[in-house]
């Protein structure tokens, strides 16, 4: 398991906020199979906190942005996959995060979660139904966390990656 989390960080893009053409591009190259050397399309994961930003920086990775969308063909990532804080771990007894890792969406938080309930990738029928869930939790709760909060669990973030990946 140490060897993918490895891997893992030697292959991965690192963005900061929300993320430019020049990273967009590059990453949508970087997943985008070549017919001529048979190349195959690697796993790709997206480390985002469980609050609405994350989620809608991860929704511009994969389906693009509504001011760019004539681009959305050359800078989408349609095979990228969340990897972060999910409400899951929220369930789990004893987690560092259900302890003293949640913080109260704010006001912003709030609006801002639910406008994106509004927009394609997150509408009822929306390509995203797992995200849909993770933002309605989000509001129901009044609740987020940053990725950041796994540091402080036994082994770090190291350790709960390498339990995540397949």
């Amino acid at each position: 398991m140490a060897s993918q989390v490895k891997k893992l960080s030697l292959s991965s893009c690192q963005a900061k906020g929300y993320p430019d053409i020049a990273t967009r591009a590059l990453l949508h190259f970087l997943t985008t199979p070549l017919p001529r050397n048979n190349m195959l399309t690697c796993p790709t994961y997206a480390l985002m906190d469980f609050d609405p930003d994350g989620i809608n920086i991860l929704s511009t990775y994969k389906h693009g942005s509504i001011a760019l969308s004539h681009e959305n063909d050359h800078l989408a990532v349609d095979t990228i996959s969340w990897l972060g804080i999910s409400s899951k771990d929220l369930r789990e007894e004893g987690n560092i995060i259900q302890t003293q890792g949640l913080l109260k969406l704010s006001s912003r938080d709030r609006r801002k979660a639910s406008r994106m309930l509004e927009l394609d990738p997150f509408t009822e029928d929306g390509r995203e139904p797992e995200w849909r869930r993770e933002i309605q939790v989000m509001l129901m709760l009044n609740v987020k966390a940053e990725i950041q909060l796994l540091e402080a669990q036994d082994g770090g973030l190291h350790t709960w990656l390498a339990g995540q990946l397949p």
